[in-house]
């Protein structure tokens, strides 16, 4: 009966060890670090800011190889990279021969650039442009460009209302800073 005992211990210790294995297998760095980036990283992916979120997974990634979840997260980013890249290619391709926006509304200058862009290319791109907040929607700007790319008109009218563009699968999503 005591050896029963003592076998039924023993594993029980064996599979407690197992469990936190990884944990202690960092190479080197604090479970505890590791996990407040790997909260940091997270948090930067759900905010969108897939470099930030790949630069702190990617640490966590070394420290830690067998990390399900970041490997996971990690994936996810680097599909929304080749995305990325190519929304971002077909939209820096559209150059926009003049834009003149005098205090209109970021929801206004979004359709009068996906018209310019139709224009533009020959009817050959019309982007998908997505305004994520509808408070900004309403924030009037002002732009005065010639000879310039699609990307770099977008990157403006979101810094000029307050928020920044996240190229997705699909569109360009113009959020606020803080999301």
């Amino acid at each position: 009966m005591k050896t029963y005992l003592l076998r039924f211990v023993s594993r029980a210790a064996i599979l407690a060890t197992a469990a936190f294995f990884p944990v202690a297998s960092l190479a080197g760095a604090d479970a505890k670090d590791i996990n407040t980036v790997f909260q940091q990283g997270r948090a930067a992916y759900y905010r969108g800011d897939m470099e930030t979120a790949k630069a702190l997974l990617t640490q966590v990634a070394a420290a830690a190889p067998n990390h399900f979840e970041t490997k996971a997260l990690l994936a996810q980013i680097n599909t929304y990279a080749k995305a990325d890249d190519s929304l971002k290619k077909t939209y820096g391709g559209v150059v926009i021969p003049k834009i003149d926006f005098a205090d209109v509304t970021l929801a206004e200058a979004v359709q009068a650039l996906g018209l310019m862009s139709k224009t533009a290319s020959g009817g050959k791109v019309s982007p998908n442009i997505i305004v994520k907040n509808p408070e900004m929607a309403k924030k009037p700007v002002t732009l005065n460009l010639a000879n310039i790319p699609m990307t770099e008109v977008i990157d403006y009218l979101a810094r000029m209302s307050g928020g920044r563009a996240v190229y997705e699968k699909h569109a360009v999503v113009i959020a606020p800073l803080t999301e």
